[in-house]
């Protein structure tokens, strides 16, 4: 019983340093249609989530961005810009653009996470040096996302222009907002990629060591299918619109349909 107690008050402590640890920086955004977010240098994974709010809201989750005891009355001082947020990170407004960067080295290890209004368009470019998986959910804006490792968008509508080096791309639409032309590429890794049923778009398909799937309705396909090279191919789906490119190297392409 003793051991119980001990672990469960072990827990509560823990709990509780974690809740303190925690920190928040908050940017308003005063016309979040206009504006476009974008992020910079962010290390480790990436969770970044829309809602139907005016504020950018980061939070510090892994403590290591606070000060030692002996800084206390100094400012950290960083080789990428100040740390003008109190969590290692510097935010900058200019016209419609807001510029988010994290000051933190690569090799020290730094967690973060957003909530950001859901109608801002996004541009992040993350290197091979930054282990940092992208995951966006709930975004109803453009993305235009470079990173090394996986990136993971769920109920998203677009435009997009993806890019990995070397991680798998995973996307599932809520629906499609606009016709300006998608692009999504990927040198190692998989694409798996979820459609409304009915999405009317002219598709590009390309990879050099893998396969195509899916469960959309290729069976009339022979006349309006073309072959351009060994694996790339071209489709109207649903009788065809926007441009969809979809190309990865070495990896599969997985085309699913959803339920709209």
């Amino acid at each position: 019983m003793k051991h119980i107690k001990a672990i469960l008050i072990l827990a509560a402590i823990m709990i509780s340093s974690g809740n303190i640890s925690a920190q928040e920086y908050k940017v308003t955004v005063q016309n979040s249609k206009e504006t476009k977010l974008i992020i910079r240098d962010f290390s480790n994974d990436l969770p970044i989530e829309g809602y139907n709010g005016n504020e950018i809201i980061i939070t510090s989750i892994s403590g290591e961005t606070a000060p030692p005891e002996k800084a206390k009355g100094l400012k950290a001082i960083y080789p990428g810009g100040s740390d003008n947020s109190g969590i290692g990170v510097n935010a900058e407004k200019s016209g419609n653009n807001i510029t988010i960067t994290c000051l933190v080295p690569f090799t020290r290890h730094a967690e973060y996470k957003m909530k950001i209004p859901d109608n801002l368009a996004i541009q992040l470019e993350s290197g091979c040096e930054r282990s940092s998986d992208i995951t966006i959910s709930n975004m109803k804006n453009e993305l235009d996302i470079q990173n090394c490792h996986d990136i993971t968008l769920k109920g998203v509508t677009g435009p997009l222009v993806l890019s990995s080096i070397a991680g798998d791309i995973n996307v599932d639409f809520s629906s499609i907002a606009s016709d300006k032309p998608f692009s999504v590429n990927s040198v190692s890794g998989d694409i798996d990629i979820t459609l409304p049923a009915k999405t009317a778009t002219n598709l590009e398909l390309g990879t050099i060591n893998g396969n195509f799937y899916s469960d959309f309705d290729f069976s009339n396909s022979e006349k309006e299918l073309k072959k351009v090279g060994g694996s790339q191919m071209k489709f109207a789906l649903n009788g065809g619109g926007f441009k969809f490119s979809i190309v990865t190297v070495n990896g599969n392409i997985f085309l699913r349909k959803g339920n709209q």
